[in-house]
């Protein structure tokens, strides 16, 4: 199904279990100037959504994600200054189970750092290095 900006999609995560996310106009190329951007597809940005949710990466109501092929992470968005990233935050603004994404910028916002968890299970998987998990958690840069 082709998916729209600022529409609500339900999504389902495992067999009773489901969810709700908008995929938000303001992170696009033509949202707000300030903002970070997705240049991933939206159904890269579902997908990743997606996978946040069903690996349990949720602290309270924000949830982090990476896109990763062969255990490299790949780049989904860049901020204002053009910077690439590569990590991604979901929120669930109003606690109703109603979410929206942007790429998450741990370099300039300490907001979008993961917690040490997160950051422990993308270890474990490979994602990251425990140096590159060290550098996240202080705002350090490093070559994700």
């Amino acid at each position: 199904m082709p998916y729209t900006t600022d529409t609500k999609i339900e999504i389902e995560l495992k067999e009773e279990s489901k969810t709700t996310y908008i995929i938000s106009s303001q992170h696009r190329a033509t949202g707000n100037p300030k903002k970070t951007v997705w240049t991933i597809d939206f159904n890269e940005e579902v997908e990743c959504f997606k996978q946040s949710k069903i690996s349990e990466w949720i602290q309270d109501n924000y949830s982090w994600g990476v896109k990763a092929i062969d255990s490299v992470l790949q780049y989904i968005g860049h901020n204002f200054e053009n910077e690439t990233l590569k990590l991604a935050k979901f929120v669930d603004g109003n606690e109703n189970d109603i979410w929206h994404g942007y790429p998450a910028d741990y370099l300039r916002r300490s907001q979008d750092r993961p917690p040490t968890f997160i950051l422990k299970s993308w270890v474990d998987k490979g994602y990251l290095t425990k140096a590159k998990m060290n550098k996240i958690r202080r705002g350090q840069p490093c070559d994700l």
